[in-house]
């Protein structure tokens, strides 16, 4: 949604201009800073000024604390005449309540259940105000769990802090965001459990600073060694790393399978603690279903990013489902899908997708593209992944195709079918565990490193998704990294994913899911294909582009220039 960033320190004005102008890519709908020094208590604030002409420096040379956010606005609201309205004005940021200074980058998904806990604990005080957008209702929550805790006798330090661990427990949502605290000079950084938005921050003698992207840290002077990406699970307090015990990421990392393996004598023995089957099924239909439709709740317009597998292929046969409902009722805002498939004339991805849509009675436009594309490309992607890995390169292109095209039709949010794999043992990898293993060992090593594969997807796959969506300035969000999603997918034994060392197909369980919503039979049991492949994408990249271009030169060239 928007591009955060942050330094403490001393530094002038034109740096912290110069790291926005790095990021501003990811929220081209309004800039805002916030500069305070604490030796002056000289403040400066805009939550909407120019970039592009803002003055090169003033007279201060030097802040202490710096703010910046670049904000896409996507939140739709109605008013009181039934019609839609943006609501640029209240998404500027950054937000200041007292004390306390806000910037954010997400969505809030359980939006109205904390409105409305907000209302009833503050309707018969003169402190409650409607929240008219996430990033207000975050500064709100805040600020409520704030003034409790700091009004608490037993009470006398930390208060920001104590307040933050507090209201994460209360999120439902993918989002980043930091605050700082004048009063006492606190500055807290977090991300959402799972990682699906960014966070890095840099550390060096005179300066420290955060960013949502590497590159708006590599402005500031740092070095990929005093670079280090925030654990989603933990807080930056002050620029040190807290974890939060009971957060889900670090509930998923300290599981023990060898404590766990040991308090059974057979798979059969722990199988008979789980619920059947069916209804892991009937609870992930269910939950996949309620992570979607909150995702779309205040969208009007959604692209899908499409490959015409059975992932994304559940996702658009669940949004049509609710675009109907909503066209039935007048009082819900309309839903427009459109789905987006990118690949070489001829590809897999391609063909899939036509078919498909075509009898799903869904729009579909097909990025069709060559060597030229793929060529001119290259470098775009790899300026926003800040990365030099070949899969990450082509995996990235094709989202990055993907929504370059949503952008260009004005869509600013769009869904992916990013994680079924991890959560459901959808990679061909997954059948080592049934080479050498009795199936007792087999499945209880097949849910070790289906944990361990969530608890790194951050770094490993939706830095780079986040990156080359936001590059074309889309939103990307992903259902079924919901948290619900993941910790039922989590408990759904691996039997049920990965029938025996013979099925190739995988994913058992999303499979028969599909067909029972209504997914044709060619698309559920169609084999897994990663994106690089099904597009036809990495096999141009390796045997024509990659020959005369060197990608770790051109990575290097970003972190200096």
């Amino acid at each position: 949604m928007c591009g955060c960033i942050g330094l403490v320190g001393n530094f002038n004005k034109k740096l912290l201009f110069s790291m926005m102008e790095s990021t501003r890519h990811r929220g081209m709908d309004s800039s805002g800073y916030y500069l305070f020094d604490n030796e002056s208590s000289e403040t400066l604030c805009d939550k909407n000024f120019d970039l592009e002409n803002s003055p090169a420096d003033d007279s201060k040379s030097c802040y202490t604390i710096g703010l910046g956010h670049s904000l896409l606005s996507i939140f739709n609201l109605i008013n009181e005449n039934n019609e839609l309205r943006d609501n640029l004005e209240e998404n500027r940021q950054p937000i200041i309540l007292n004390n306390l200074v806000f910037i954010f980058n997400g969505e809030i998904y359980n939006f109205n259940k904390i409105e409305s806990f907000l209302k009833e604990k503050q309707s018969k005080s003169d402190s409650y105000k409607k929240s008219k957008s996430d990033s207000q209702l975050l500064a709100h929550l805040v600020k409520y769990h704030y003034d409790i805790i700091k009004n608490d006798e037993k009470i006398n330090d930390n208060y920001l802090l104590k307040a933050v661990k507090v209201i994460i427990r209360q999120l439902d949502g993918d989002y980043s965001f930091a605050i700082y605290d004048k009063d006492y000079n606190d500055l807290i950084v977090s991300r959402d459990p799972i990682g699906v938005k960014p966070m890095f921050y840099g550390i060096k003698d005179d300066l420290k600073g955060f960013a949502s992207e590497r590159k708006a840290l590599w402005k500031a002077g740092f070095n990929d060694n005093e670079i280090k990406n925030l654990k989603p699970g933990s807080i930056l307090y002050n620029f040190n790393e807290i974890d939060l015990e009971d957060d889900l990421i670090n509930k998923i990392i300290n599981t023990d399978f060898k404590m766990l393996k040991s308090s059974y004598n057979e798979y059969k023995d722990y199988l008979d603690i789980k619920d059947s089957y069916d209804v892991y099924k009937e609870l992930l239909r269910d939950d996949i279903y309620s992570a979607v439709e909150k995702r779309v709740e205040n969208i009007v317009n959604i692209g899908l990013i499409f490959s015409g597998g059975v992932d994304s292929t559940i996702l658009a046969v669940i949004l049509k489902d609710i675009a109907e409902k909503r066209e039935k009722d007048e009082n819900l805002k309309p839903l427009h899908i459109k789905l987006y498939a990118v690949g070489l004339e001829n590809s897999q991805d391609i063909s899939f997708s036509k078919r498909i849509a075509e009898d799903l009675g869904l729009e579909l436009k097909t990025v069709i593209i060559d060597e030229e594309i793929i060529r001119n490309s290259v470098e775009d992607v790899l300026t926003a992944i800040e990365d030099a890995n070949i899969m990450k390169l082509g995996v990235g292109m094709t989202i990055y195709l993907a929504t370059k095209a949503i952008h260009e039709d004005g869509i600013k949010v769009a869904l992916s079918g990013q994680g079924a794999d991890e959560l459901f043992g959808g990679y061909n990898r997954y059948l080592k565990h049934f080479e050498d293993n009795t199936l007792f060992d087999a499945y209880f090593n097949l849910d070790e490193e289906i944990y361990h594969d969530i608890a790194n997807l951050y770094h490993v796959n939706l830095e780079r998704d986040d990156a080359v969506s936001m590059a074309n300035g889309v939103e990307l969000r992903v259902p079924f990294l919901d948290k619900e999603v993941i910790n039922l997918a989590l408990d759904i034994p691996g039997k049920f994913k990965i029938k025996n060392n013979e099925d190739l197909l995988r994913k058992h369980i999303i499979r028969d899911l599909a067909l029972d919503i209504g997914v044709p039979e060619y698309i559920a049991l169609r084999p897994k294909k990663a994106a690089q492949y099904g597009s036809g994408i990495n096999k141009k990249l390796k045997k024509k582009i990659l020959k005369d271009f060197d990608i770790d030169a051109f990575v290097e060239s970003l972190k200096e220039n």
